[in-house]
């Protein structure tokens, strides 16, 4: 039996001359809550619905648990699902919902009554079973649209976009319930989505698509702190992306020219470069600001610039300074640090070496 809940072995999606979904291998383990993250367009979608079983690959093989799921028909994957408009029947009660699907199995009646009242008990809707969906809240709904799926014990549910239609401090609320439900019941949640703070919040390991490939995959943490690309940098949280002009060695540093007259310190993990790098990363929470020069003095790359914008982030500013150049990096400014910080003034940046992150594409 495979480790893997789900494989996917070169798995191409083509609608004609377009391949929506381009050669993609990939493995979710069993029991991790894994994000499909991308733009509109990527693949993350189509992928999700070939998983489920609504499209067929064009080419490759889609195994679940070891087994190809070649002309294995929806209902015979073994899959709960959970959509983005949540697909409850209007005319039937919670209770009837969550039921829908057993009865479908053709489940014996006791069976159903404890499982539709174990479900509505997992996601916290216990009482709520006699009402319909329009009396029930966006999370409500949500959560009963959930229990719908989880009702028939599948071995892994897929989830699309099923926050996108509440309200942000609801969706906050939701990621960290979906999270609690997930490791409770020690169930593979795929989960697809365009939000990268959703995606951040909740999953094992995110798989971040793009034109219908697979431009990284791996823990939340390792995928910020090392993209392999810009355009996984740019995605994934805020950075400073600037494009190399020229790379030379110094010592044990790299020196990276990304305009006229600026050069950054870099160090690399393994002080080693596979490729020629095409541009540089910085993320703005590396950028240290000061408004004393002397408070820079000790870090690799000292720049001084004029503090153009601020944006008021609540606990946070986000600042765009312009150097002498003309270049703009953002950095990330606890409100509380620095309380005279106003616009148009000078102020002195830091970066550490190890900051400056050195991307081949």
């Amino acid at each position: 039996m495979s480790s893997n809940d789900i494989e996917m072995i070169s798995v191409t999606k083509a609608y004609g001359s377009h391949r929506a979904v381009n050669e993609v291998n990939l493995a979710i383990p069993a029991g991790e809550f894994v994000s499909i993250l991308g733009p509109s367009g990527c693949g993350k979608t189509t992928t999700l619905n070939m998983i489920a079983g609504f499209a067929h690959p064009s080419s490759g093989d889609i195994r679940i648990r070891g087994k190809s799921q070649n002309g294995v028909p929806p209902e015979k994957r073994g899959i709960g699902m959970v959509f983005q408009n949540y697909a409850l029947f209007p005319h039937m009660t919670v209770e009837e919902n969550v039921a829908f699907g057993l009865k479908m199995k053709k489940r014996p009646i006791g069976e159903i009554r404890d499982a539709v009242k174990h479900a509505l008990r997992r996601v916290h809707l216990d009482g709520y079973g006699e009402r319909y969906p329009k009396e029930l809240s966006g999370g409500q709904q949500q959560r009963a649209a959930l229990a719908r799926a989880i009702a028939p014990e599948p071995s892994l549910l897929l989830l699309d976009e099923p926050l996108s239609n509440l309200d942000l401090k609801l969706r906050e609320a939701m990621r960290v319930e979906l999270k609690d439900i997930q490791e409770q019941l020690a169930m593979t949640f795929v989960y697809v989505t365009h939000d990268q703070d959703e995606a951040m919040a909740m999953s094992d390991r995110i798989v971040v698509m793009q034109n219908g490939v697979v431009a990284q995959c791996g823990r939340p943490a390792d995928i910020y702190d090392h993209p392999r690309s810009s355009f996984v940098a740019d995605f994934i949280g805020k950075s400073n992306l600037l494009p190399i002009q020229e790379v030379q060695r110094s010592g044990k540093d790299w020196v990276v020219s990304v305009a006229t007259g600026l050069s950054l310190r870099a160090k690399t993990p393994d002080d080693t470069l596979a490729d020629p790098p095409q541009y540089c990363c910085i993320r703005p929470e590396a950028v240290r600001l000061t408004m004393v020069e002397s408070d820079a003095s000790t870090s690799a790359n000292r720049l001084a610039g004029t503090l153009t914008r601020m944006v008021n982030l609540g606990a946070y500013f986000d600042c765009f300074v312009t150097l002498q150049d003309g270049t703009v990096l953002k950095s990330l400014v606890r409100s509380t640090r620095l309380p005279g910080l106003t616009s148009n003034q000078t102020v002195f940046l830091s970066i550490e070496r190890e900051a400056v992150q050195l991307l081949p594409r």
